[in-house]
């Protein structure tokens, strides 16, 4: 049921009805709402559409980092000497730039096993791609390495320092071919109120080239006003979600880099980089010149605890995987003292 859900793209997808059924029936994660409702004011139920409609007028603290903060003061933080020397400088830049890299953050032989479990699972049909043909979704379920690497507790800590807040996976990413999807900022599908509470990571799983279609990022770019989908045609209704929002949504994220000169870079990654970046950095994927050749990567979504998480472009409460949240509190966070638990 759930890859016949993610390859399906009639009418059905588009209708509120289905979606608050949907809801309903994976209800579990979405208990993590509940309490953040009542905390915010927000008077519905946690199964109906949300969107940044429902926080005009509200005021909350933004991650640290998003602020003009001293490098003094992040430098003095006690966690910031538990960080990789390869990671302070580009942290004291983050609120300038919005990304970093952590270079050969995978060894080879944990690449070797996810690339193969890849492969293994989609020949035995465990997994599919979606409806895009380019991305198979949270193959972390059914693989022990991509679910030991999502709760790998260097990046769990690096971006608990970034947002100051606990961190939980929300979604993995495989892909063997370059997405070449249109620039974009994440927080138009994965919000969060407060603003900011989002970031993800891009694992290379092989050395990627300008053939390859690889990412592309404006940095910068993050430091922009948030897009609403009250900033482009979007047509949604009580009934109907509009189809076509993603498409116009792109087409307001392309005059945004034009109207603000954006400057676009390419990262072309060794095999085991990770990029990282915040939640509103616009970022794609470039054309892929040579269709022949594979371009090997995972993309993983994170959200930071207590902060209300829904996808603005559709209205949606994000669902959250509750037993994933499980075990890493199990892991990492039960009887610890550091970063994650001030």
């Amino acid at each position: 049921m759930f890859k016949f859900i993610q390859k399906y793209t009639g009418v059905f997808r588009n209708l509120r009805f289905v979606h608050y059924l949907y809801n309903l029936l994976h209800r579990k994660g979405l208990k993590h709402n509940k309490h953040l409702y009542e905390l915010y004011e927000v008077n519905k139920s946690v199964y109906a559409p949300i969107s940044h409609k429902d926080f005009i007028g509200k005021k909350a603290k933004l991650p640290w980092l998003d602020n003009f903060i001293n490098e003094k003061d992040i430098i003095n933080h006690p966690d910031f000497v538990q960080l990789p020397q390869a990671i302070e400088q580009q942290i004291l830049s983050w609120h300038k730039n919005g990304f970093l890299v952590w270079n050969n953050f995978l060894d080879d032989e944990t690449i070797e096993t996810i690339n193969n479990d890849i492969d293994g699972l989609l020949n035995k049909k465990v997994v599919d791609f979606n409806y895009t043909g380019k991305k198979v979704f949270n193959a972390y379920k059914q693989s022990y390495t991509i679910r030991k690497v999502i709760k790998e507790k260097r990046l769990l800590d690096l971006f608990g320092f970034i947002l100051d807040k606990k961190i939980i996976p929300f979604q993995s990413i495989n892909f063997l071919k370059g997405s070449e999807q249109h620039a974009h900022s994440d927080s138009i599908h994965m919000t969060t109120f407060p603003k900011g509470y989002m970031i993800a990571a891009w694992f290379a799983l092989e050395d990627i080239t300008i053939e390859q279609g690889p990412l592309s990022y404006y940095p910068g770019s993050h430091l922009l006003p948030y897009i609403t989908n009250d900033d482009y045609k979007n047509s949604s209704n009580e009934v109907m979600l509009d189809g076509d929002a993603n498409k116009k949504y792109e087409v307001k994220a392309a005059s945004v880099i034009m109207e603000n000169n954006l400057q676009k870079e390419v990262f072309l990654a060794k095999k085991g980089d990770v990029f990282i970046w915040h939640a509103n950095l616009i970022h794609g994927g470039e054309a892929q010149l040579n269709k022949a050749l594979t371009r090997k990567s995972m993309v993983v979504h994170y959200f930071a605890e207590d902060v209300i998480a829904y996808h603005e472009i559709s209205e949606r409460p994000a669902i959250f995987d509750t037993e994933l949240v499980g075990e890493i509190r199990d892991d990492f966070y039960k009887g610890q003292t550091n970063i994650l638990d001030m």
